[in-house]
């Protein structure tokens, strides 16, 4: 009997599997480190608008930054500009784990949102190429359950991650972001 992966890839290119394990690792950092965004804000004794910006600013800057993503894609290639923006996000992360005022925990989950768009473009863009129009949807789906399945299990894990320090999450996601 073959394996569940075996069947689930099967006839896909390898290239496939290899974006989804990168989408789950994303989307389980992503909702490891969420949920504890807008508590970590608040210790800078900020309201609640101004905790909730912190979350805004990292859709903002992926939404402002999607266009020009999409042309260094088409200029410099998928994979560096996926692996570059990984590296943004992780190293951001990381120092927004350690941050000493609300303004670096928003330019730098801002400068994350940037990465993240770099990674989301180059990543669909480079799906799209590898396979033919016959394995579209197919790649599309398994790619996306990749990614489903970080944003359910990511939560529930920084559940438990938050319980050794309200910083933590922001370092499990750049660890997951680096294994991605």
């Amino acid at each position: 009997m073959r394996s569940l992966r075996s069947r689930y890839f099967e006839g896909l290119p390898p290239e496939v599997a290899a974006l989804t394990g990168v989408s789950f690792s994303v989307a389980l950092g992503f909702g490891i480190v969420a949920p504890v965004i807008p508590l970590f804000a608040k210790t800078f004794d900020v309201s609640a608008f101004q905790a909730s910006a912190v979350i805004s600013v990292f859709a903002f800057m992926r939404f402002i930054s999607a266009t020009p993503a999409g042309w260094l894609v088409n200029r410099v290639g998928e994979r560096a500009v996926l692996w570059t923006g990984l590296a943004i996000v992780a190293v951001s992360s990381a120092m927004a784990g350690l941050s000493q005022t609300y303004g670096q925990l928003l330019v730098l989950r801002g400068l994350g949102g940037t990465g993240s768009s770099m990674f989301t473009v180059s990543a669909m863009s480079l799906l799209l190429r590898v396979v033919g129009p016959d394995q579209r949807g197919r790649a599309a789906s398994t790619y996306q359950s990749g990614f489903l399945l970080g944003s359910l299990a990511g939560p529930a894990i920084g559940g438990l991650v938050v319980g050794a320090s309200i910083r933590a999450p922001f370092f499990v996601y750049a660890a997951t972001l680096l294994l991605a």
